[in-house]
């Protein structure tokens, strides 16, 4: 049995004790309460001197020394080694960046396609575009690299652990604020993914702004609610899943608020008038696919039609056996509920999106956020309990309705388990504090157990993944040959997988798009006729050629160490012709 394995199992059970006993002791101060009127009144002047100290704080030197030292320490701990760890690029992050360099440089897409609105990617597949334009001002100004494709992502993500404390702070004061920014701190999930460039993780963030800026916009100047639609539209442009979840969040806490009359009519007209003016050039995208009509261009961007496109498949909506689809899509969300998934660089084994032993405390956060809509008085903050709850109900939602979810396909779930966990703990915090110090150890050994698998057998392990050899293979022969053409292997992520050893060359060479598209660069050879995709085995291997290869390490054998230069990475190699070898 692992080590991670025993941890989880003690943590859990030490956990579950806590737990328990913050249960206890909360029932027994209801049980008081209802029995002495003097001790509810009391329970509530402890409550409210609480929420009078958090306010105190709020402008104080202690509530933001603790901020200050927290973001920190998060953002050290996700800048270290950054660009590096993960090694190479996944090619997904690596489609991404090179779109973002075609932008930069001729503002289109890398085919040629001016300002699009959703992007070709793969052809059969296409990526949402917003991580993309966030990524052209890094690159235009420093150069396309892993740190810059990176970087967005990891602002961003900051950003999202600034908003998850000051969103908590109005809620629930400035103890659960600390609460939830320590846990965020060293989340698996979070951390993982601020240090890698996958388009569908800002959806989660600019949902997490969206709902921060609207219950700032109820509680005070309406231009803040007003603000969250842009945010609450951005999400349309991050990931295919919020066309039919955020609509659904957005109604419900529309019809709620009016219900309630925490806004009138006029502010939620001049709402829904803001996100469709944010939104609507990327649902024309979605219709327009749907009824098979032409690409539109306008002056101002390109709302394109993608002939070939197959997403519409992975919806429940459109599945052949609705029902034995729905089996599957509630298995995969408890899957990734509990253990996270089995890809990499979602999720490290044993630690999944949420440590294990803190999977209880959602639970409790979930009541304790029903019990505070019971309770709560005042409008405002009862409208935030019920938008968290329609989170958590959104991203269960999107689990139901998208076929075989993974991590990353469900992340929009992940920052309620978090809130919600955080919460759990704020409860034990209000039912006994000392409780919460018990906490305070586990959350740091199995945080410092994630940390240190991530740095070092992780680190090795994700360099194959995302293709770290490949890339280095490619850099290589781009560097040290004089060759005209180079042959490249087909087989970087399976075999015959072509479009990703050309979406690797691309970001590894930071090949320029018109270049791609065949335009004369420079006296430069056309790129059809200097790039090849195709194995070794399927040419004829002879060193006067001038042929410059990378190949998979299994194809070295074709070629002599008399002839040629070879440099092996993992598991692939760069292999020059000795007579267009620059030597080192």
């Amino acid at each position: 049995m692992e080590t991670i394995e025993i941890v989880n199992r003690i943590t859990t059970v030490l956990c579950a004790c806590v737990l328990g006993a913050a249960v206890y002791f909360w029932a027994q101060k209801l049980k008081q309460a209802k029995v002495v009127k003097r001790g509810k009144r009391k329970k509530k002047q402890e409550q409210t001197a609480d929420t009078e100290v958090s306010s105190q704080l709020g402008g104080g030197k202690i509530e933001w020394m603790v901020f200050a030292g927290l973001m920190l320490v998060a953002f050290v701990i996700r800048v270290w080694q950054f660009g590096s760890i993960p090694g190479g690029m996944n090619q997904d992050g690596a489609m991404a960046a090179v779109d973002a360099k075609a932008l930069a440089d001729y503002a289109t897409d890398r085919y040629g396609m001016f300002m699009p609105v959703h992007f070709t990617a793969w052809g059969y597949g296409q990526m949402s575009v917003l991580l993309s334009y966030l990524m052209v001002p890094f690159i235009k100004i420093f150069g396309l690299s892993a740190v810059t494709a990176r970087l967005p992502m990891l602002l961003v993500s900051m950003c999202g652990i600034a908003a998850a404390y000051f969103l908590f702070k109005r809620l629930f004061g400035i103890r659960a604020a600390q609460i939830v920014l320590a846990f965020l701190v060293i989340n698996p999930w979070h951390f993982m993914q601020s240090r890698w460039a996958l388009d569908c993780n800002m959806f989660p963030h600019m949902f997490l702004f969206g709902l921060f800026f609207m219950l700032k916009g109820i509680e005070g100047k309406r231009r803040y609610l007003y603000i969250s639609m842009i945010f609450y539209a951005l999400c349309m442009y991050s990931y295919g899943i919020s066309f039919y979840t955020v609509p659904v969040f957005l109604l419900a806490a529309c019809i709620y608020m009016l219900v309630k009359k925490v806004i009138g009519w006029k502010e939620a007209g001049i709402s829904v008038g803001v996100y469709a003016l944010v939104s609507w050039p990327i649902y024309t995208t979605m219709a327009i696919n749907t009824l098979g009509k032409e690409t539109i261009h306008t002056p101002f961007f390109t709302i394109p039609y993608f002939p070939d496109s197959v997403r519409s498949q992975d919806i429940l909506f459109f599945a052949d056996d609705k029902w034995e689809q729905l089996q599957t899509n509630v298995k995969s969300v408890l899957s990734v509920f509990l253990e996270g998934d089995t890809l990499p660089w979602n999720t490290i084994q044993g630690y999944g999106t949420i440590y294990t032993c803190f999977l209880l405390f959602i639970v409790a956060g979930v009541f304790f956020t029903v019990h505070a809509v019971r309770k709560e008085a005042d409008k405002v903050k009862k409208t935030g309990y019920i938008c968290l709850l329609l989170f958590f109900a959104m991203g269960i939602l999107a689990g139901l309705l998208t076929a075989s979810v993974n991590v990353n396909r469900i992340n929009i779930i992940i920052y309620p388990m978090i809130l919600f966990a955080a919460l759990g703990i704020y409860f034990v915090y209000m039912s006994r504090k000392k409780l919460v110090f018990v906490l305070v150890p586990v959350y740091v050994l199995v945080g410092g157990m994630f940390l240190n698998q991530y740095f070092t057998d992780y680190a090795e392990e994700m360099e194959y993944y995302f293709f770290d050899g490949f890339i280095q293979s490619v850099q290589d022969l781009d560097e040290k040959s004089t060759c005209q053409t180079y042959c490249i292997t087909p087989d970087s992520q399976y075999e015959g997988s072509y479009n990703v050893s050309e979406i690797l060359t691309l970001f590894a060479l930071e090949v320029d798009a018109e270049y791609y598209q065949g335009k004369e660069k420079n006296g430069l050879v056309p790129y059809k006729n200097k790039f090849y995709y195709c194995n070794a085995s399927q040419t004829n291997i002879d060193s006067s050629s001038g042929i410059g290869y990378v190949v998979s390490n299994n194809e070295l054998g074709l070629f002599s160490e008399k002839e040629y230069h070879i440099e092996t990475y993992d598991g692939f190699s760069s292999v020059i012709p000795l007579k267009n070898y620059k030597g080192s």
